[in-house]
């Protein structure tokens, strides 16, 4: 099984440059799920509030991906093969879960 340290990796997240601009206007709760390990990320205005590995309703998440072990995996290589590069094409190829809300496509 794929073990990845959420905290840390939002804590990277939030330090990128790229990734703070694109998240700067963002309210609300990203869900992340690997199996059924959920994590509950709220940002504020673009800030991070939170990270807590608990389960929050998916009808509560502005945005969540939800996904298996090899999903992760597979997306988190450094190279990783065709359609496991981005979240909307290993949901359309793998089964990967994804919200549809506006702001799964805005963020």
């Amino acid at each position: 099984m794929i073990n990845i340290n959420i905290p840390e990796l939002v804590e990277v997240a939030v330090s990128d440059p790229e990734f703070s601009r694109e998240i700067r206007y963002f309210n609300g709760i990203l869900k992340l799920a690997i199996e059924s390990d959920e994590f509950s990320i709220k940002f504020d205005d673009g800030k991070l509030v939170s990270v807590e590995n608990r389960s929050v309703p998916d009808e509560e998440c502005k945005i969540f991906v939800k996904g298996t072990a090899e999903h992760w995996g597979k997306m988190l290589e450094p190279y990783p093969v065709p359609f496991y590069q981005c979240f909307q094409t290993t949901a359309v190829k793998h089964g990967l879960v994804l919200s549809s809300t506006n702001e799964t496509f805005a963020y």
